[in-house]
């Protein structure tokens, strides 16, 4: 009987640990990420809601994974060039970003807070070291993070737009909204 009560609590705490720690991941929902650029001669607007977000509260390790041909444009011409001409979707399908958040979040998300992330941006097979800053709150079961940052096209060896041969862009700000549970 001591036995089997032993085996029971065990279990228990197992289980308990277990869940503890699954519950700390929390993973994407739904919600949008969209870029955008403007100039003189043209504006590129593309949005998707097809990712994968993993943050972890305890650890507050965060990997982020895009299909860029997901990304819709307002004209199909625009997503064939983008992902034929720029991105280049064929060798390099997803855009990826793995890092960190410097902030204590295991405790929770109860308001809105400011937070700095940092890690490996991978763009066009081309990895680079990046620091965003992000809006994290609660709405509700979810956790909600905003960000905005820019992304420099020569970083990522992305061949910048053009209008017969004018640039039409440099870079892209890159914003999100992601709804987490």
């Amino acid at each position: 009987m001591m036995i089997n009560s032993a085996k029971y609590l065990l279990l228990t705490v197992f289980v308990l640990v277990f869940g503890f720690s699954k519950a700390q991941i929390l993973t994407f929902d739904h919600g949008e990420i969209e870029f955008y650029t403007s100039s003189v001669l043209s504006d590129i607007e593309a949005v998707t809601d097809k990712a994968s977000v993993n943050l972890n509260l305890e650890t507050g390790k965060i990997d982020v994974s895009i299909d860029i041909m997901s990304f819709e444009f307002e004209y199909d011409l625009m997503k064939n060039h983008f992902n034929e001409k720029h991105m280049e979707t064929d060798r390099f399908p997803v855009a990826t970003f793995k890092g960190k958040v410097e902030q204590d979040l295991s405790a929770g998300i109860e308001n809105e807070t400011e937070v700095d992330a940092s890690g490996d941006l991978t763009i066009h097979g081309v990895t680079n070291k990046v620091s965003i800053k992000a809006n994290i709150s609660k709405e509700g079961e979810f956790t909600v993070v905003k960000t905005k940052m820019p992304v420099v096209f020569e970083d990522y060896n992305v061949d910048e737009p053009s209008i017969l041969t004018k640039s039409v862009a440099k870079d892209v700000e890159v914003k999100s909204t992601l709804y987490l549970r």
